[in-house]
Order: C-alpha cells, then structure tokens, then sequence
C-alpha cells in the first residue's frame, strides 16, 4: 500500500499517541510497508 495525500496514521500502543498526517503520497511503484512510529511499532491507517 503506497502512502497517499492526506491519509493519517496512528501509533496502536495506548502510551505513545504518536499520530501522522500523509502530505505528499509515495509515487507509481513504491513500497507496500506501513509507516513505522519512533516507538517500534507498525502505524495503523486511521479510519
């Protein structure tokens, strides 16, 4: 899953809240990892 403009990402662990906003999405042909918080953990997309 490529990063698109204005997606927002959120850390799972209850005790960071770290949370990012997509302000330029990835171009054709990048990677398909989620974004990873300074914490360690995988971010989830928002809903």
């Amino acid at each position: 899953m490529a990063l698109k403009q204005n997606e927002v990402y959120i850390c799972p662990k209850m005790d960071c809240g770290c949370e990012i906003r997509v302000t330029k999405g990835a171009g054709p042909g990048a990677g398909s990892q989620s974004p990873r918080c300074c914490c360690g953990q995988e971010m989830q997309k928002k809903a």
